[in-house]
Order: structure tokens, then sequence, then C-alpha cells
């Protein structure tokens, strides 16, 4: 996977800890509810599935009473901490529904937050974004400090999923610093793991970790199961992120095994997403397969597209490591069918970028070229996009700090003398800004060109050569053999050899695909070896190669096969001790000026099973006369 694709993938991943984390924190005080449910709720964060099943098997006697609205209160945040954002949504608008318009309370607000968070989790980010706000001015007029913390804490979420990262970290940190040491769901320690978030999301994993540690340690001493598992899932990410693979496994799977202990099956589904790329990058094909299939399986429990559209990704991406070409479309496919492209416009890059390698290993060369060519230019496009985006961004908080310094200024200095500071200042602002958009702009640039040079590269190298054997592929070297052909003059020839392993089917049968995958390798590497330019080698069709020699008489020719035929035989020993020695039958013809090159490649291919009839491991001339 290149730097960008990489970039998309790990932004777009990041997207699970803010769902695990989002339900765990800015929870509502007990105090908003009745004794009879204050017990409930308080279950919530160690069983919130026994905490669903209980509620439903014990409807409220007076449906349409306000107690009816706590129940579907708590409903509603237990659904959030299983991470089914429907069946939140669903209960949170029922609560609210029960609740009088005139005069709204603690409940009420509290109710807008959790609503919040269930849209943030449907990607509706944009439209929770003014129910907090609102439960905050509520909170801060009622001198509500807990609160407070619970909107400041769900205003953060809201903020890193529009991308908002500055005024998300803003917010957390408010939080971190008004919340209590210990006796509260909101303390500093079960904060920290929010505020590491967002350093994770800036890709600060370093800032990140000791907030999510300070969490682990927290949750660990109060023995809260569901939010230590929480915990941990960052600390492996993190931890993972910067390289400390084994630190970061151990931590990820005690937040698995917690999660199957608690019976958390959207936290078994992130965790076993999370540990699944180490098994892939440890080449544990079968294992990682197994993780992301049951992590897909739980994922659709609760809808999570943004889940679904990654995991059919990386299976994609496994089966495109394995080759397997059935495998590997059909996961396409359904990572398409989870896409939304106008809400999520980096993962449809990265999504188009991965589908044009699947294009290209089921041999569709051209299709893959024009839509990697395309992805290039919407990329661009959007990176340019993002630059303005942000460059307007900095300056609407210049210009808000500027306006804030002048209006101190105006207080204590004459007008004139302020005005030509302010002036001076902005001045050096936007010749700063300027610069540094200049300078963006030109490595952006020379990013795209390199960039683009690069999958010109790996598009050539698809289209040309065999991905197993690294020689040339069957099109292209026809194609070379076609221009080294119409530069022959009159009277030159050139030496063709069809050359096919013997047995070769049995070495599959017996010892297995990829014990028959490394004697290709294996015999791809000698001929790059032994087969020079400007001869050619490439390979033909299953284990059927096809040599070109220039300049060289029959004998010489026959002397080369001879020799390639020694090497081959010391094959097997590198991959099972009882595989017979390899050997292979050639059949040579010559091609001379005036002749139809696929006349003499089918002199070669008779003379080839000529070998194999009349005893195999031997190379025969072709005596056909064209």
């Amino acid at each position: 996977m290149n730097t960008m694709k990489a970039q998309y993938f790990i932004s777009f991943s990041s997207l699970c800890l803010l769902f695990f984390l989002q339900f765990s924190l800015a929870q509502p005080s007990t105090q908003i509810l009745s004794p009879e449910y204050e017990d409930l709720y308080t279950r919530i964060s160690d069983n919130p599935q026994l905490v669903v099943d209980e509620l439903l098997a014990n409807p409220p006697n007076q449906p349409q009473s306000e107690l009816a609205a706590q129940y579907h209160y708590i409903l509603s945040e237990a659904y959030l901490s299983l991470v089914y954002p429907q069946q939140a949504l669903e209960a949170a608008n029922k609560a609210l529904h029960l609740l009088p318009e005139k005069q709204p309370d603690s409940l009420y607000h509290a109710l807008l937050i959790t609503k919040a968070q269930a849209l943030d989790l449907k990607n509706q980010s944009q439209e929770g974004l003014p129910l907090v706000k609102q439960a905050l001015q509520w909170a801060e007029s009622n001198h509500n400090q807990n609160m407070i913390i619970n909107a400041l804490v769900a205003q953060g979420y809201l903020e890193i999923t529009l991308g908002n990262y500055i005024t998300a970290l803003e917010a957390l940190l408010r939080a971190y610093h008004m919340a209590p040491h210990s006796g509260s769901t909101n303390s500093k320690s079960a904060i920290a793991g929010s505020v590491a978030l967002v350093y994770e999301y800036r890709r600060e994993d370093q800032l990140a970790i000791p907030y999510f540690q300070e969490a682990v340690d927290y949750q660990r001493q109060n023995n809260n199961q569901l939010e230590l598992s929480i915990a941990l899932y960052g600390l492996g990410r993190a931890n993972k992120n910067i390289g400390k693979l084994e630190t970061g496994q151990k931590q990820l799977q005690e937040s698995l095994a917690i999660s199957r202990a608690i019976g958390d099956d959207q936290g078994v589904a992130y965790a076993l997403k999370e540990l699944a790329p180490l098994y892939i990058k440890s080449e544990d094909f079968e294992q990682a397969s197994l993780m992301l299939t049951e992590a897909a399986r739980l994922f659709s429990g609760s809808q999570n597209k943004f889940m679904l559209l990654d995991i059919h990704s990386t299976l994609t991406q496994l089966y495109l490591k394995m080759d397997d070409k059935p495998k590997s479309l059909h996961h396409m496919k359904l990572a398409k069918k989870y896409l939304d492209a106008d809400s999520m416009p980096v993962q449809a890059i990265s999504l188009a970028e991965l589908e044009s390698e699947v294009k290209a290993q089921q041999g569709f060369y051209q299709q893959a070229y024009e839509q990697l060519k395309s992805t290039i230019h919407k990329k661009q496009q959007l990176m340019s996009k993002r630059s303005a985006q942000k460059l307007h961004e900095l300056r609407v908080k210049f210009e808000s700090e500027t306006q804030a310094k002048e209006n101190s200024i105006l207080a204590k200095e004459n007008a004139e003398q302020k005005l030509q500071l302010v002036k001076e200042e902005q001045q050096n602002q936007r010749l700063m800004m300027g610069i540094f958009a200049a300078v963006s702009l030109v490595f952006l640039l020379i990013f795209a060109v390199i960039y683009n040079k690069k999958q010109q590269a790996k598009l050539y190298q698809l289209a040309n050569f065999d991905q197993l054997t690294g020689l040339f592929n069957r099109s292209h070297i026809m194609t070379l053999l076609k221009q080294i052909h119409a530069r022959l003059k009159t009277n030159q020839s050139i030496h063709l050899v069809m050359l096919d392993l013997d047995n070769f089917k049995q070495i599959n049968d017996q010892f297995g695909h990829d014990a028959g995958d490394q004697v290709l390798i294996q015999l791809g590497q000698l001929c790059q070896q032994h087969i020079t330019a400007p001869n050619l080698a490439g390979r033909f069709g299953g284990e059927e190669f096809l040599l070109v020699l220039v300049d060289s008489n029959t004998d010489q020719v026959s002397k080369k096969i001879e020799t390639l035929r020694i090497q081959a035989q010391h094959i097997n020993t590198t991959i099972h001790p009882e595989c017979p020695p390899i050997h292979f039958s050639a059949g040579l013809s010559e091609c001379r000026y005036n002749q139809v090159i696929t006349e003499c490649i089918k002199c070669a291919d008779l003379a080839m099973y000529q070998a194999k009839n009349s005893g195999r491991n031997r190379t025969v001339v072709s005596s056909l006369k064209l």
C-alpha cells in the first residue's frame, strides 16, 4: 500500500476508537433518574447487553409518563455502549417525545447529548453539533458543572468527526481540566482517553500514549471492564502505530479478551479488525481472514457502514496478496456496497485505487490504468480543496485573534497608534501566510508529480510483467518479439525456445500450490540470470516459458538451454525434501526475417511436445520448414 493510501486508511480506521469512546464518556449524572433506574444506568459500563435485555423484558407500566422517558433514555445510552446508533437514536427520540416541551430540564438536555452522539455514529455529526451546543449553553446558564463536562466531551467527539481537531482538542482539554481527579464517571483519568484520541487523529501517537496509559491505569484500578477494554484498545493502536508491534498486540489482545468476557460484540469486532493486519504482516493469512470475517459479521449487526467498508477493503487487500481473484473481487463489491462517496470522499478515493489493483489482477489493465488516472486527478482536487479549507480556517482564526488584540489596544492606547500597529501586524501575518501557502502549494505539486510517476511505474509493472516470476508476461514478450523481428535484415534470424516444466501438476497435487509457485519463482530467477539482454525470457502461461535468443546459432542456444536445465535440477532442494528433481522439455525453432512469428512459435511448441512424448527432460529442434 502506498504512503498516501496508507494515510487514508489510517484516518478511516481511527473512527474505531471514536465510536468506542463516545458512549463511555460524556454521560449525565444519575441525579436526573428515579431510584429504580439508577442501578440500571450504573451497570451500563459493566455489561450494556444485559441492561438492554433487562429493559426490553420490563417495559414501563405507564408508557406515556416521564418515567417512560427515563426508560428510553437509559435504553438509548445502553445502545450507544453497544455501538448500535440507529437503535440509540430511536430510543432518544421516543424519550424526547415524552418530555414536556415547556421548561426543558436536565433530562431533556442530557437526551440532546445522547441524540447528538447517536447522530455522530450515523455520520450525521453536522446535525448533532447544534444539539450539543444547546445543551452546553443551558448547563453553563444553570451552573451544572457535570453536564458542562458531558457536553464538552460530546462536542469534542463531534468536532473530531468533522475534522476540526483544534476545536475538538480545546473542548476536551477544557473538560479535562474541569473534571475531578476521582469519584466521578467523568474524572480526569476517564477523559484522558478522549484527549488521547485527538492526538491520535493528528497522527501524534507519542503524545497520545501518556493519556491512554492514564485512562488504562484508572479503569483497571476501578475494575471498569468496558472502559478498560476501550482504553487498552486505544493504547494498543497507538503503540502499534509507532512501531511497538509486540506491545501493541498484547494490549489489543487483552482488550479483545475483556470484550468477549463481557459480551461486548462491537468491542470484539474493533479489536479483531485492529489485530488482523498484524497477522497479515506475519503472512498468517488464514488467521487474518478468520478475524476479519468475524468482525464483518459483528459489524453487520450494528449496521456500521464505516467499519464494514474498512473490513471488506482490508479483505480485498488480503486476497490480492494471496492472488485469490474471485475473493478479492467479491470483497471489493461488498466494500463498494457500503461506500457513500458524498460523505466519504477520502475513502472513495482510497477504494478506487484499490479497485484499480483488483482490475489489474483480473487482467483488465486498460481499465485499471484509466481508473487510476482518474483517481489521481480526484485526489489532487480533494487535496487542493482541503488545503483551501485549512487556509480559510487559519485566516478566520487569525482575524478573530487580531480583532481581540485590536479591542485591547483601543482601550489602552491612542487610536492612531493602535491602528498603525494593527496594520503592520496584519501585513506581516498576510505575508507569512502568503509565503506559507506558496511553499505548501509547491510541495503539493512536487508530491503530486512524484506520486504520479510512482503510479505510472507500478501500472507499467502490472501491465507488462508476470507478478509471480518477475519475467515478461505473454502480451509484453510478444510485443518485444515483434519489435526485434521487424528489425531483422535479410538472411538474419532469431531462435525461439518453448520451455515447459515436466510433471508440474504432480508437484502441485502432491506438495501443494505453494511448492508449485516456488518452482515457478526460482525458474524465473534462473531465466533472469542466464537469459540476459538483448535476449528475452517470459512466462507464456501456466508452467510454460518462451525464450527469445538473438545473435546465436542453434548449437549455442542448445548449450544455453542445457545450462539452464542443469541449474533447474537444484530447485527442489529449497521446496520440499521429498520433491523430485525439477526438469523441463524444450522445443527450439529458428525464425527468419521473412517468416511469420506465430508460425515459428507453433514450430517451437510442436518440438517441445515431441520432447515430452519422447521421454521428457530434453530439447528437440524443430524440423518443420515454413
